[in-house]
């Protein structure tokens, strides 16, 4: 099936911005099929009715419009990551995935109208460390069954690599709620990297004094069933070959110069660190050790807002 009919077939109203964003993705999506920028199924993926494997293809296509605004020079080879930047003698590959919901209440994703809905902020994090640990194995491998792009030598020891998360299918209310924040005002992304979780008040039991609202430390996130999961990535020298997480949620309508939210999370041990300012976004997340037991996440600037701090207590 052509794009263009694939297209005009999952986007049919006419109201609104939709026919403006239905020629503008055409529009897009043809140029990245024409500029090599996919591989060799692109088209077929972008042309399918399957909801996942629509997004995930999307996912790339838009994330590359947004290298492209940001005048980002980008290819794309036929093994590996799914977009190589070249910069000043440096090589930053970026791997993209978009989280399904997977177990994130329908809800929260699909929700009946005027009913009172909870945040799931758990299950929706959940499916921030899935993504990121699966791509993290992309590159570090699965022992002892599976290798990466590093043993293999299509990502070499030197490389920055970046995994991009698109939380585009982890929105609810309809998307009037982006998917990026989580329940800690922080990001997803950090939520799952950095051991950051929600703001606590500890109560004296003799006096009754409270404590200054603080965030908890929150290494495992405990699941009903299974074995709890680990949310600190970045404090694991095991992923340090990881640079930084890429945290978006884009969507079609970013196509008309609405800029979506992104962040980028860095990785305090990476071997290779990528640099700051270098990937569109709202806010970077830095970390820097204040002494043994205490690290403090910075919130800078991005391309648009003010920066600001969280110390956070990693002993």
């Amino acid at each position: 099936m052509p794009l263009r009919t694939s297209i005009e077939a999952r986007y049919p109203h006419t109201g609104g911005l939709v026919p403006a964003m239905r020629e503008r993705l055409i529009e897009v999506g043809q140029s990245f099929l024409d500029s090599g920028h996919g591989d060799c199924n692109a088209e077929q993926r972008l042309c399918s009715t399957d909801t996942s494997i629509y997004w995930q293809q999307l996912s790339e296509v838009l994330l590359s419009h947004q290298l492209t605004a940001s005048e980002i020079v980008f290819a794309h080879q036929t093994v590996g990551p799914d977009f190589r930047i070249d910069l000043a003698g440096r090589r930053i590959w970026v791997e993209v995935i978009t989280p399904t919901p997977s177990n994130v209440p329908a809800a929260w994703v699909a929700p009946p109208n005027n009913t009172v809905r909870d945040f799931p902020h758990e299950e929706i994090l959940l499916r921030w460390t899935a993504a990121i640990k699966q791509k993290a194995e992309v590159l570090l491998g699965n022992a002892p069954s599976t290798s990466g792009y590093l043993e293999n030598g299509v990502v070499a020891a030197q490389d920055c690599y970046v995994i991009a998360v698109n939380g585009r299918l982890l929105r609810g209310y309809d998307g009037a709620f982006d998917a990026l924040i989580g329940i800690s005002q922080f990001p997803f992304a950090v939520e799952a990297t950095l051991a950051v979780g929600p703001l606590q008040v500890r109560i004296n039991r003799n006096t009754l004094q409270s404590s200054p609202a603080l965030h908890q430390q929150r290494y495992l996130i405990h699941k009903p069933l299974g074995q709890p999961v680990p949310a600190d990535t970045f404090l694991d020298n095991r992923f340090a070959p990881v640079s930084a997480i890429w945290a978006t949620d884009v969507d079609e309508f970013s196509l008309l110069d609405n800029i979506p939210q992104m962040a980028v999370v860095h990785n305090p041990l990476a071997l290779n660190p990528l640099p700051v300012g270098l990937l569109p976004a709202q806010h970077e997340y830095v970390v820097r050790q204040i002494n043994a037991g205490t690290f403090q996440l910075d919130r800078v600037s991005g391309r648009t807002s003010a920066g600001s701090q969280l110390s956070v207590d990693v002993s």
